[in-house]
């Protein structure tokens, strides 16, 4: 049973890194932004548009998996 738990929270670890992408591409708007790089600067911003529903539902159907083993397997 603890190497389910593992599966299931490690999964849920590696959705949260993703965050460090979105970090990442954020620095690079506000440093495109702040030079005046305007073509830059829509092309991420629409790119952080299309990846954030990507990351979010990856996030919220990890975060379920790992709720249901984990959590609602210490109830039962």
């Amino acid at each position: 049973m603890t190497s389910k738990y593992w599966d299931v929270m490690n999964k849920l670890g590696e959705s949260f890194s993703n965050i460090a992408t979105i970090s990442f591409m954020l620095e690079e708007l506000t440093e495109a932004m702040d030079n005046n790089r305007m073509d830059d600067a829509h092309d991420i911003a629409r790119a952080l548009n299309a990846f954030l529903p990507v990351y979010t539902d990856n996030w919220d159907r990890n975060f379920k998996k790992a709720w249901n083993e984990v959590v609602k397997e210490e109830t039962r």
